[in-house]
């Protein structure tokens, strides 16, 4: 019941925010009976049985998911893209008719406590609040508002499109750019487009990011309760997921918070490949750590390889970060035991295996623009700390680095703060203890040590978020060992409350922001002091309790006075979510999350007509190249993927953001275009088009439709009669064959145009009705 109202929870919201209810039960069904039925029985069936309801449930949709994944791809390269239809079919059919398979329809386990259903259920409601203030009310699904989207959507919509349609895939907003890209999320929302027609658009904006932000919280719970071997800790560690966020003393949090770690951001919405790479990842890591407690069984190592497969292919950070973990295991085994465990090392073997197939196949050995730079997350997110943007001199810019530096790295580690209890019985000794630090410094080593022009190597950061909450959950029930839990409760909610408090009483001691007159040395300790006098207290409250002769709660409850002091900001920002109302449309309201166009007006329509009325084979070609932001006539913003996102189609030429090439530019995504004879070729045809222009672009480069943004520039008289459609701003042109057999085929203008018939649509090309001008 708990599980089932919080999905209820999660569907009525989706109704709300503009979702077709017969899609949100499709939708369900789709993932109970082709996902999560199959996933679950598989997942018993090798795991032996033995992990329970909640962790089958959380970890067997992971499972079904990663076998959908790996399915679609073979199907869809041999034209068959319903193949992943054969997971359910056939493994239902197998655990009804083979005997000895019947057993795991029921888990052998006894179930959790009544109250830690309903506690991980309260975590989801908190969840579902996440998810709507940082995604649902603020990213529109219908347009035109929707023409106001965050700018990655239709990036993100333009390779699933591509997916949809083609295997292996390419860059389909550019000619030749090679798919370097981390896009198993994308394959996933086209196997689910394939099985289910739901579109693309609500897929990837509406019921993926919902299954992302729902289904970690219960995969924290199952993962800590089975680590720590404590009930309790489920419930913790799905609430400090939620809850713990930074330091907010000087107004980091909400959506401006210095570190976007935390599960409560916008990050659930703005990189769903990383939220639904964390589905993927953590029953990875618990398989990790089953294996390091020495359960070695044959179905571990199976599910391993499955999910590092589909983890590799989801996002680039995780498989390189549980590569470093193990490293790291076995760097302090030589250094404490002298000897290799042969387990580690196999792991070890596993995920450099994942690693180097991820790099050399999906990759093709790139780096996407990640490079060595110590430092510049740091530079970056100076002036977010309390920073002026420029220094006064070296000696300045030293001050600020080492200030912003000291700063995010607390407020990076902070959730990990917990571990602090494997110095208890020299825990940290432990192969798994050693493995979610290794993974957390590596995270940590990543943001301090990497750049990028969009700044991902902060998705290293992210990744070690919700493993860390889950060893510092261990870490605390390992204080809290010999306390009973009725007695610890009432403490632990104490050690909370203080710790919000005490934010409430550093924010109202310290002004808004750091006072900048006053000298760089005066603005870093201003930045430095509030969460230093943090640790401060929590350690006198540690001492105060070791006093009162109860040692074993002193770390604890002060770890837990940090925690409270960065969750101040959640509360407040719960209760205001109810009645501040989010703008989502255009730059008549500036104060709106979205002020800059992402799709010109009709354009989505436009792009759709040609989705139904070409054939998948049919390429595009646009004078639409820049985010539409028309004010701005100086600067192109390349972030332009619209057109192949919603007509589905390749196109010449539209934005070259995001690509391989691109990506190794210093001005990524404001260059210029690399290959000028091509985009020359292109940009002829929108200004004054010869026939033998258009012929060059049929036969050269395969182009069958013309997209007009007349925004940028207004169509040739001379095309009239290639016109198809007009909508908003945006007018569809079709081109024709250049020759054909005499007496069949296109008649010509007086122009020397082709003219197409009613019944004339080219090779392959659906017929459809001609589309009507908007009065």
């Amino acid at each position: 019941m708990p599980g089932a109202l919080s999905w209820g929870g999660a569907c009525l919201l989706l109704a709300r925010y503009g979702t077709p209810w017969w899609a949100i039960l499709l939708f369900s069904l789709y993932l109970a009976v082709g996902i999560m039925l199959p996933g679950v029985l598989l997942w018993r069936r090798l795991r032996g049985n033995t992990d329970g309801f909640a962790v089958d449930l959380a970890f067997g949709t992971a499972t079904g998911v990663a076998l959908s994944i790996l399915v679609y791809i073979p199907g869809r390269a041999i034209g068959v893209p319903l193949l992943p239809v054969i997971v359910p079919v056939a493994t239902v059919a197998a655990f009804l008719a083979v005997p000895s398979l019947r057993p795991h329809w029921q888990s052998n386990r006894a179930p959790m406590p009544v109250w830690w259903a309903w506690s991980v259920a309260a975590a989801c409601a908190l969840g579902l609040w996440v998810i709507t203030r940082n995604g649902l009310a603020i990213e529109p699904i219908a347009f035109p508002d929707a023409a106001f989207q965050y700018s990655d959507m239709s990036y993100q919509l333009a390779l699933a499109a591509e997916l949809k349609h083609h295997m292996p895939g390419q860059i389909p907003f550019v000619i030749g750019q090679s798919l370097n890209y981390h896009w198993f999320l994308h394959a996933e929302v086209a196997a689910t487009n394939w099985q289910t027609g739901i579109d693309l658009d609500l897929l990837l904006r509406r019921l993926f990011p919902m299954l992302c932000a729902i289904l970690p919280i219960l995969s924290v719970a199952a993962l800590a309760t089975r680590l720590a071997r404590r009930s309790w800790a489920g419930p913790l560690a799905a609430w400090l997921l939620l809850v713990v966020t930074t330091f907010d003393v000087y107004g980091w949090g909400g959506r401006d918070l210095i570190s976007q770690a935390p599960y409560a951001t916008a990050v659930l919405m703005y990189s769903l490949t990383h939220a639904f790479a964390v589905v993927l990842a953590l029953p990875v890591i618990w398989l990790v750590i089953c294996l390091l407690r020495g359960d070695t069984r044959k179905g571990n190592w199976i599910l391993l390889a499955v999910g590092l497969a589909a983890l590799a292919g989801a996002k680039a950070s995780f498989v390189p970060m549980v590569l470093a973990a193990l490293a790291f295991v076995v760097v302090v085994q030589l250094l404490t035991q002298r000897k290799l465990d042969r387990t580690v090392m196999g792991l070890a073997v596993a995920a450099l295996l994942a690693f180097a197939f991820a790099q050399v196949v999906l990759f093709s050995a790139g780096s996407s623009g990640v490079g060595i730079a110590f430092g510049q997350s740091f530079r970056a997110l100076a002036t977010r700390v309390g920073f002026d943007s420029h220094y006064g001199s070296r000696a300045d810019a030293l001050v600020v680095l080492g200030t912003t530096g000291a700063t995010l790295l607390v407020s990076w580690a902070i959730a990990g703060l917990g571990m602090i209890g494997f110095l208890k019985d020299r825990r940290w000794m432990d192969p798994v203890a050693v493995f979610l630090i290794g993974f957390l410094v590596a995270g940590l080593a990543a943001g301090t040590l990497l750049r990028h022009p969009g700044f991902s190597q902060l998705y290293f950061v992210r990744a070690a978020f919700p493993v860390a909450i889950v060893g510092s959950v261990w870490g605390l029930t390992l204080l809290f060992d010999k306390v009973r839990l009725r007695a610890l409760l009432p403490r632990m909610a104490l050690a909370l409350l203080g710790g919000m408090v005490l934010a409430k009483i550093l924010s109202a001691l310290t002004p808004d922001k750091p006072v900048k007159n006053q000298g760089v040395v005066s603005v870093s300790l201003q930045v430095i002091g509030p969460w230093l006098a943090v640790f401060v207290v929590a350690a006198v409250v540690a001492v105060a309790i070791r006093f009162t002769k109860e040692k074993t709660l002193a770390l604890g409850l002060a770890v837990l006075v940090v925690f409270g002091v960065c969750s101040v900001y959640i509360p407040e920002t719960v209760v205001t979510t109810v009645g501040d109302k989010v703008c989502v449309s255009g730059p008549e309201q500036p104060d709106c999350r979205h002020t800059r166009r992402q799709i010109p007006a009709g354009g989505a329509e436009a792009a759709r007509y040609i989705r139904d009325h070409s054939a998948v084979s049919d390429r595009l070609a646009t004078n639409s190249h820049c985010m539409p932001v028309y004010a701005d006539k100086k600067t192109c913003d390349a972030r332009n993927f619209w057109l192949s996102a919603y007509a589905e189609r390749r196109v010449l030429v539209e934005g070259w953001a995001y690509t391989p090439t691109g990506q190794s530019r210093k001005d990524a995504n404001t260059g210029p275009f690399w290959d000028k004879p091509l985009l020359a070729a292109n940009d002829k045809v929108f200004r004054n088009p010869t026939k033998q222009d258009l012929d060059y672009l049929w036969t050269k480069y395969g182009v069958r439709w013309l997209v007009f943004d007349k925004m940028v520039s207004q169509p040739s008289a001379e095309l009239k009669p290639l016109w198809r459609y007009s909508s908003g701003t945006v007018d569809v042109y079709q081109l024709t064959p250049p020759r054909s057999p005499e007496g069949v085929g296109p008649r010509r203008s007086s122009s020397g145009y082709q003219v197409a018939d009613v019944h004339d649509h080219g090779p392959d090309r659906p017929p459809g009705p001609r589309g009507t001008r908007p009065q």
